[in-house]
């Protein structure tokens, strides 16, 4: 009884974990009214500096004061220096990033938030909040 009761245990922390949305990183940009600028990058790479597979991202919520676009390109990865692949910020990949653009006249706070699934199957989301000036 005792093996069976751990064994139960065991298996719903384990489900827990899996079941535990991934933590998001956010950061703040920004902008001034009507023009467009850079706000997210995604690349999935390999230690040397490969392709690791295209991942799928996309744009789950806002912005409510402008738009947003997806564009795949050539860009430079932005990894920590305690990252294998941090050398591979030297030169631009394959990788997506954002643009945005706010409402011509607008000036106040916007947010965007997207979702990541990587071709390794990781997900996580990322939220901009932008200061429309």
């Amino acid at each position: 009884m005792k093996r069976r009761t751990t064994n139960l245990i065991t298996a719903l922390a384990i489900l827990g974990c899996a079941a535990w949305p991934a933590a998001a990183s956010s950061y703040e940009k920004s902008a001034l009214s009507g023009q467009e600028i850079y706000i997210f990058r995604n690349v999935s790479l390999n230690a040397d500096c490969s392709s690791a597979g295209a991942n799928d991202v996309r744009i789950i919520a806002g912005p409510s004061h402008g738009k947003v676009r997806l564009v795949h390109a050539r860009i430079y990865a932005g990894f920590a220096k305690s990252n294998d692949r941090w050398k591979c910020n030297a030169h631009k990949v394959d990788g997506i990033k954002g643009l945005y653009r706010s409402k011509p006249g607008y000036k106040g706070r916007d947010q965007v938030t997207f979702s990541v699934h990587t071709y390794m199957g990781d997900a996580h989301q990322a939220v901009v909040s932008i200061n429309v000036e």
